[in-house]
Order: structure tokens, then C-alpha cells, then sequence
């Protein structure tokens, strides 16, 4: 590995990891897994009904980990599973007045405080950090990829 780069790395890292931290110790103090928050997060930052799938797809879960999750939910009453309209093997996530209600309570605050923290940077730089981001993303996907051709 190139030294002039560890150092950066190892930054962006812990930065990532401060970043996790925080959704992590807030999903805590709510009581909820990970899991359960980010599938509510998604679930309310959506203006569609998901699918199993394009809940795995778009915001990378495993399926098996989204599943659990979503028979849990539906026990509780918090959300409900209906069929997709002309598939019936697809199943659509929809909240329920009481899971409404919940996400209202447990993720709207968190929605508002990350709009907070955007806000507080100014256009250019907010602009700059999706960008960069996205671009990162889409080059790490790339190269970790491509390591596991390498290796097999």
C-alpha cells in the first residue's frame, strides 16, 4: 500500500466509524436493533411501497436479516405484508396506523437531526460531500469486486 495514503485512509475510516457510531447508539437508546431502525428509516424515508426485494436491493440488506426482521414487525402490528398488485409472489412493506405512529416517534427525530447537520454546512460543501461520497462508493464497490476475481 502507498504510505502518502494510510494515513488519509485510516481518517476516512474512523470518520465512517464515528458516523455508524452515532446511528448505532441511537437505535440503542430507542431500545431497537440496527436492523429494525434502518428498516424503519427506509420504510419512512420512502414515498412507495417496497418490496422485499427492492429493500434489499436499494439499500443493501441481506435478505435473510430484512426477512426476520419484517416477520418481527408484522407480529407487533407495525407494518403489514400485502401482495403486490399483478404479482402475487412479491410481497409490498406497508405501515400500519400503529407502525406510523412509531416511525413518527422513533425516526422522524432522527430524519430532522440529519437535515440539521446538512443544513449547517453551506450549499457548496453539502454538494461537494454527496458527490464525493457517491464517487468513493462507486470506486470502492469497483475495486473490492474486482478482488474477488483475483482470488478465485
Amino acid at each position: 500500500m502507498c504510505q502518502n495514503i494510510t494515513g488519509p485512509l485510516a481518517e476516512f475510516n474512523k470518520i465512517y466509524k464515528t458516523i455508524d457510531g452515532v446511528y448505532h447508539l441511537y437505535a440503542k437508546s430507542l431500545g431497537i436493533s440496527d436492523t429494525r431502525m434502518w428498516l424503519l428509516y427506509s420504510i419512512y424515508a420512502a414515498d412507495k411501497a417496497y418490496t422485499q426485494r427492492e429493500l434489499c436491493s436499494e439499500w443493501n440488506y441481506p435478505p435473510q436479516t430484512l426477512n426476520s426482521a419484517l416477520k418481527e414487525m408484522e407480529k407487533q402490528g407495525i407494518i403489514s405484508l400485502e401482495h403486490s398488485p399483478g404479482n402475487m409472489k412479491n410481497k409490498r412493506i406497508i405501515l400500519t396506523e400503529q407502525g406510523r405512529e412509531y416511525t413518527q416517534k422513533m425516526i422522524a427525530p432522527l430524519v430532522l437531526a440529519e437535515q440539521r447537520a446538512l443544513e449547517a454546512m453551506p450549499e457548496d460543501e453539502r454538494s461537494a460531500l454527496l458527490s464525493l461520497m457517491a464517487k468513493h462508493a462507486g470506486i470502492l464497490q469497483r475495486e473490492v469486486g474486482g478482488i474477488g476475481q483475483k482470488i478465485n
